[in-house]
Formats: C-alpha cells, structure tokens, sequence
C-alpha cells in the first residue's frame, strides 16, 4: 500500500505554493506474537504534536536485537506486543511539528533531511536529571519495542512511516553517506562510540581484542583500527565476517568454529608476550565469551562488554578482578551526541573501510519474516528494509 501523498496546489498573492498533504495511514510490519510470522497491517498516522516530526522511513536495517524481540527473549522486560519492528532507522521528514525546527547540532530542519534520532528519554527521573545517564531512563520509549497499542503507535523502523517523539534528540545524515549503511550505524555503531567513551582513551601500544564478529565487533574493529592502536585481534565465525575484519585490519584472527577457548588463549597470550591484551571488548552476545574473555585482559587492563544480550549466567572468578586490578565496563544504547558521532565516523572514514561489506539484501515490508531468518541464520550481516 502507498499513502496518497497527492499535491494540493494553492494560490496566494498571485504565487503557486506546493503543499504536501498529511498522511492518515501507514503500512507497518507488526509482530502479534512471538515466534510467528511478522504481519503488514495499515496503521492510523496521529496528529502532530508541536515538537514532534513526522518521516517517511527511507530504510532500515535489521539487527540482532530484532531476532531476539521476535523470539520473545526481551519480553519480560522491553518488548510489549502487537509491536512495530526495527529500530535502526533513517528517514525524510514528511512534517514537521511547529517548535521543531533545529537539530542536536544547531543545523535547521527542513521537510525532506534525511534524519536520525534517539529514543526518547522521559528527562524527568532520577537517571535523566541527577546521575546524566539518559540511557539507564526507565520511563524511555523505545522504537521497535512497542506497544503499538500506546499514542502514537508509529514507534517502529519496519513501516512506511515513523513518529519521532517530541523528547528524541534528532540529527541530520550526511548528504554523502548511503542511507542503508547510515541506519546500520544508528544502533552498533553508536552504541561502540558510547563504549569507547565510557572505556577511556586508546593509546598508540594497546593491543585491543574483539570478541564477536558481527556488526557490533565490526564496528568496534574499525574504530580501533581508525584509532592507530599497535594490534587489533578479532575472534568470530563465520569466515565470511572474520574475511570483513581482515579486510578492515585486523592483525590477527580466530575462528569459535576451529579453535577452542584454551588454543586461543594460547595463541593470544604468546602475541601479547603473555601478558593479555590492554583492552578486550565483548561484542558476541553470548554468555560463554564472558568468562574467556575476562581470563584474556592483562593485568590492569580493560574489558568492555556491549554486546550482551545471553540470559544464562556466565561463570566468572570475582579474583580476577580484584588481583589483577581489571577495570571492568558496560554500556547500553546511546544518547543522540552518539549518534553523531557514529554517522560522523561513517562518512568520514568510508573510503577507508567498505562498509557496505555489512549490509545485506533489500527487503519489503511483505517479506520481514525472511529478511529475520536470514538474520537469524547469520547468511546476512545487515538485511535491509525498504518500505516502498
């Protein structure tokens, strides 16, 4: 279905003055239940409050975290369901709220940017006001979590049209970066912007160690690697990703499929002069890494963890915290100063690194659920979302 965006024209003082007008529905992909087929159902398009924006989603990528939200990992403490998927989104601005008119960076806002935003923090509790740390906000709306039931239902990639809410910090896209590779960075990349932070600086002689392969250690690697850091040692599956690593400039590379936690620790502690790396950083998501990676830091070291997402503990000595002096790090989601960060690192840095080496095929609306099992089955890095 498109939404009839007929052109009304009107005359004033004598001029032609083209005028928009307003979409009522959207077409969006709707999970009903967990572990069955996504839906297309035609969504009601709210009126727009004055500091809102209403766009027309120009593509979205699909991340690990949608798998996750389908299966229903998340559902006792994010995701509500019926939901409208995806939260890696960029997207033209069909309207514009009337007190909205700049961006985070102070740029002024126009129908038609390409933008990026936030989620929404409530900016009223303790977390927002007192600690600044927005991203712990337990009051946010979430896009790709739902509920599609709750004012303004919009809140989801996966649709023709998206609402941003009045308390979403929004920042325009470079005009030079693709759209698709641009949405791919609005969760991974901006996540590892706010990790590197959070992590404190690089220097010149650190040896940094990628757990995971997927977009959340690609990303890592390639910031580590823009960074100048002496070895950057990346341990995945499949090859096809390991293959992006090398390409990006990884140092060194281990396969989880060919080599077992001990051979590793072998290897990795005779590169390091055994001693460990400065700085590891969990990007895999799954529980089990945690207790390898914490035994691969040096002494003094660092060990950020970003990409946890595994509900089963994890078995770690609390005497390598303490005797080897680690400083131990996690980070969650990101504020919008993130975001233009991480779309700064891709356009800047993209004659540098392929990253269109992340993204998949191109999807519709109508055909999600493959666009997830491709996901799932990890035969696409990145699949794509294109709404029309």
């Amino acid at each position: 279905m498109h939404v009839d965006e007929t052109v009304k024209a009107l005359s004033r003082f004598g001029r032609s003055i083209t005028v928009m007008s307003y979409p009522k529905t959207s077409a969006a992909a709707v999970l009903t239940k967990y572990n069955e087929p996504v839906e297309v159902h035609e969504v009601a398009i709210p009126e727009l409050e004055p500091d809102a924006i209403l766009v027309r989603v120009e593509v979205s990528t699909v991340c690990g975290t949608d798998v996750h939200i389908y299966e229903g990992d998340f559902q006792h403490v994010f995701s509500k369901l019926p939901l409208i998927m995806g939260h890696e989104i960029v997207g033209r601005i069909a309207a514009l709220g009337r007190n909205r008119r700049r961006d985070a960076t102070g740029q002024a806002l126009h129908e038609g940017d390409l933008v990026a935003w936030s989620y929404a923090w409530c900016g009223t509790c303790y977390y927002c006001n007192v600690v600044k740390q927005p991203t712990l906000c337990r009051d946010a709306r979430m896009y790709g979590y739902g509920p599609l039931t709750e004012p303004p239902h919009l809140t989801g990639g996966f649709a023709e049209y998206c609402y941003i809410l009045p308390r979403c910090g929004v920042v325009k896209v470079p005009d030079k970066l693709d759209p698709a590779t641009a949405a791919s960075g609005t969760c991974a990349l901006r996540t590892v912007v706010h990790g590197y932070e959070k992590i404190g600086a690089l220097s010149a002689y650190d040896t940094v160690l990628i757990q995971g392969s997927g977009p959340i250690g690609l990303y890592a690697l390639a910031y580590a690697v823009q960074a100048g850091v002496a070895r950057v040692i990346c341990i995945g599956a499949p090859w096809s990703r390991l293959a992006i690593a090398r390409k990006w400039g990884a140092n060194d590379l281990f396969s989880i499929e060919e080599t077992s936690a001990e051979q590793r620790r072998e290897a990795i502690l005779k590169l390091t002069d055994g001693r460990g790396a400065d700085l590891v950083i969990e990007c895999s998501g799954f529980g089990i890494a945690l207790a390898e990676g914490i035994e691969l830091v040096r002494p003094g070291g660092r060990y950020l963890v970003i990409g946890q997402s595994d509900p089963r503990p994890a078995q770690i000595r609390g005497t390598y915290l303490n005797h080897r002096q680690l400083t131990v790090m996690g980070v969650n989601s990101a504020e919008i100063g993130h975001y233009y960060k991480a779309l700064k690192f891709l356009s800047d840095h993209q004659d540098r690194f392929s990253f269109a080496d992340l993204l998949g095929q191109r999807y519709s609306l109508s055909h999600v659920n493959e666009a997830l099992c491709a996901m799932k089955e990890m035969r696409e890095t990145k699949p794509i979302i294109v709404p029309s």
